[in-house]
């Protein structure tokens, strides 16, 4: 059970193991994560252009900035 269910969905700091990285990280491999995030990053850019509300277009670019840090954090770890 996770630990916003535990606290009645309190909103929590995730722990490392729930980044979005992590979770591919498990579902494709070392080498394969961190090119994922990024194409996942330069999509949310090119949608991002297509935003019509400048709240979303910054959201969007928000989003791939950080799937671009996970990205990179990742490429960081020591491989295997």
């Amino acid at each position: 059970m996770s630990d916003a269910r535990q606290r009645g969905n309190r909103r929590t700091i995730p722990s490392s193991n729930d980044l979005p990285g992590s979770l591919l990280l498990r579902k494709t491999g070392a080498r394969a994560a961190p090119r994922r995030l990024r194409e996942l990053a330069g999509w949310y850019r090119e949608f991002a252009e297509r935003a019509g509300n400048p709240v979303i277009w910054e959201a969007r670019l928000r989003t791939a900035e950080d799937l671009d840090a996970e990205a990179d954090r990742l490429d960081r770890l020591p491989q295997d």
